[in-house]
C-alpha cells in the first residue's frame, strides 16, 4: 500500500515537472536580430505626433546590415519601432547602437506598455557629444527612479552595447558590460514591448539638423 502510494506520488511529481518544463519552453521568447533585412514578423514601425514633431515610419529602414532611424534635415521628426508582441517579461535586453549627432534630440532603447507612467524601463541617450545618458523607471502611474550620468565615450562616434537586465527584484542598466545603475524598488513586473526610437522631445530646444542624421542599430538581442 505504501509502495503504491509512493509510486503514484513519484509519477505525479515527474508529470508536473514535465508540464512545467514544457510550459517554460513554450514561453521562450529569446531572439537576436542582426538586421540583415527588416523582420515584419517581429517589428512594426510607428507613425504618430511626438515631441516637437513626429515619429514617422518612413524614417525607419534597414540597409547594409543596420537598422537606421533618420532625423531629416530641417525638420524635428524622427522614427520609432517596437516589437509586434508585448510578451517580454524579465531577462536581458541589449541593443548595439551608434546614436545620431542631432543636438536637442534623444535616442532611446526601452521597454514600455501603455498607458503612460504605468510600466517602463528606459535608456535614453542625448544625441550629441555631451556623453549624457538617462536611466529611468516608471511603475504604478508615476516615475519611480531617474538619474542622468556621463558615459566614458562620445556615443555619436561609434557603436556600443546598451543593456537592460530585469528580474522580479531589480533592474540593472549596463553599457559595454559595465553596470552604471541599479534599482531594487519602483520596478514594474508587467510584460512589455521592446522599443527603439530617435526623436525631439518638447522639453529640449528643438534644434533642426542641417543635414539628415541617423541613429544606427547593429543588432538587438533578448535572452529570457
Amino acid at each position: 500500500m505504501h509502495l503504491l502510494r509512493r509510486g503514484v506520488v513519484t509519477g505525479l511529481v515527474v508529470l508536473a515537472a514535465i508540464v512545467v518544463s514544457t510550459a517554460a519552453a513554450g514561453r521562450n521568447d529569446s531572439f537576436r536580430d542582426d538586421f540583415a533585412s527588416f523582420d515584419a514578423q517581429r517589428w512594426v514601425e510607428i507613425t504618430r505626433p511626438f515631441g516637437h514633431g513626429a515619429v514617422d515610419a518612413a524614417n525607419v529602414d534597414v540597409s547594409g546590415g543596420l537598422l537606421r532611424i533618420r532625423m531629416p534635415a530641417g525638420r524635428l521628426d524622427g522614427g520609432e519601432l517596437r516589437t509586434i508582441t508585448g510578451q517580454y517579461r524579465y531577462g536581458s535586453f541589449v541593443a548595439r547602437m551608434k546614436i545620431a549627432n542631432a543636438p536637442s534630440s534623444l535616442t532611446a532603447f526601452f521597454l514600455y506598455r501603455q498607458p503612460d507612467y504605468e510600466q517602463e524601463l528606459d535608456i535614453e541617450l542625448f544625441n550629441d557629444s555631451t556623453r549624457r545618458v538617462m536611466f529611468t523607471t516608471y511603475n504604478g502611474g508615476a516615475q519611480t527612479n531617474t538619474v542622468t550620468k556621463l558615459l566614458p565615450f562620445d556615443a555619436t562616434a561609434g557603436f556600443h552595447d546598451y543593456r537592460i537586465e530585469w528580474d522580479s527584484r531589480s533592474v540593472r542598466f549596463l553599457v559595454d558590460g559595465v553596470e552604471m545603475q541599479r534599482w531594487t524598488s519602483g520596478v514594474t513586473r508587467t510584460a512589455m514591448y521592446v522599443f527603439v526610437n530617435a526623436w525631439f522631445p518638447s522639453w529640449l530646444g528643438g534644434e533642426r539638423p542641417a543635414t539628415d542624421r541617423y541613429t544606427e542599430v547593429d543588432w538587438v538581442q533578448h535572452v529570457g
